[in-house]
């Protein structure tokens, strides 16, 4: 059978910008690659050397998968790689594999009772002080390959790492690393109006979503797009030319810079006319939504949950109309005909949610019908 030929082939152009991209990102990405036995990572760990970054500090493996990887390790089966990063300090910064290493020294910390293990069934109840003297000295001996990435690699560039290459099975979301990463008065903002009761009462989620910090991933999008939306661009229709289709760097860089600018703002007394102009625009919307949607971000009264790409096309579209025309927020009653609409639909689905021009398209769509264009 003749091979079929594609249609819609990427042009010379894009051919030529997806290289230079390649080629960009890949320049961030320098490390060296090293053997560390078991008892020398823990002696690192234990002075602190090698040390747990905070957006990784809760994310703990239950005993029974504790005991699995033990288990694995006296079975002679191969570890997966860890990653650190040197920090500026000299210490390393466990970007992926905390989870072993501190399975590894808790171990032969007797803090660990083996449970559960079907292929060595007869240490079920050992600790590592119960274990031969030998198989003890055989087991502090065992290596892990690392890889170390140079102090050079930028925060935003090992985070992005850490959530794509997590091989710990318990991994942490995006909203918990910039928290975790990028602590600052921006993110004190982002945790205090996430928790406010009519943002609660108007994004109804459940608890699993609430513990991953659901809310303040949506008030973090809210004010990256919000903020980086500039409306005399493409002809009146409004761009947010920093958004490259690669959200989870755009929202890095956009709290990096909301914390500098607040605490800059904020050097001379505590005031930030950029805190409050958020506070404003947070308040604005959200009074505007209880107003004027009968579900809040929800389709239904009974519903519990608020896709993302639903709040942001209400959310942000209505800030941005706010901002326009501030009279909106007295002449407009019911925006049902909206969120009933087939264009909304359309708008909100989220398939390809992260291709600029859709999310352009959500945010368009409510701005424009509140200003009647």
């Amino acid at each position: 059978m003749a091979k079929q030929l594609r249609r819609n082939r990427p042009t010379p152009e894009r051919v030529e910008e997806a290289e230079s991209q390649i080629i960009e990102y890949a320049r961030t990405v320098k490390f060296t690659v090293t053997e560390y036995s078991f008892e020398f990572i823990v002696q690192k760990l234990n002075a602190g050397r090698y040390y747990v970054p905070d957006y990784q500090r809760n994310l703990i493996w239950k005993a029974g998968r504790k005991s699995k990887f033990v288990e694995s390790v006296l079975m002679g089966l191969p570890i997966p790689f860890v990653f650190f990063w040197q920090n500026e300090d000299g210490r390393l910064e466990i970007v992926d594999g905390s989870q072993r290493l501190r399975t590894i020294r808790d171990f032969m910390a007797d803090k660990i009772t083996l449970s559960g293990l079907e292929v060595l069934p007869a240490l079920n109840g050992f600790r590592f002080s119960d274990l031969s003297p030998s198989r003890r000295l055989k087991f502090g001996e065992n290596s892990i390959r690392t890889i170390i990435l140079d102090n050079t690699t930028d925060a935003e560039t090992r985070t992005e790492m850490f959530a794509r290459i997590n091989t710990g099975g318990t991994t942490a979301n995006e909203a918990e690393i910039r928290r975790g990463s990028l602590p600052g008065p921006f993110m004190d903002l982002v945790v205090e109006l996430a928790s406010e009761p009519k943002f609660v009462e108007l994004t109804p989620i459940s608890q699993s979503l609430i513990d991953q910090r659901e809310r303040e991933e949506l008030a973090t999008r809210f004010f990256a797009y919000l903020n980086s939306f500039d409306p005399m661009l493409q002809d009146g229709q409004g761009d947010i030319p920093a958004y490259k289709e690669e959200p989870s760097r755009f929202f890095f860089a956009f709290v990096k810079a909301m914390n500098d600018r607040i605490a800059a703002e904020q050097e001379g007394g505590d005031h930030s006319p950029t805190a409050a102009a958020m506070r404003t625009d947070f308040a604005n919307a959200l009074n505007f939504v209880e107003a004027t949607s009968p579900h809040g971000f929800t389709k239904s009264d009974t519903g519990k949950q608020v896709p993302r790409v639903r709040f942001e096309s209400i959310a942000v579209g209505a800030a941005l109309a706010l901002r326009s025309d501030a009279t909106i927020a007295d002449r407009v009653t019911d925006i049902t005909p909206l969120l009933d609409s087939a264009d909304f639909s359309e708008a909100t689905r989220s398939d390809a949610a992260n291709v600029k021009s859709k999310l352009l398209t959500r945010l368009r769509l409510t701005r424009n019908w509140l200003l009647g264009q």
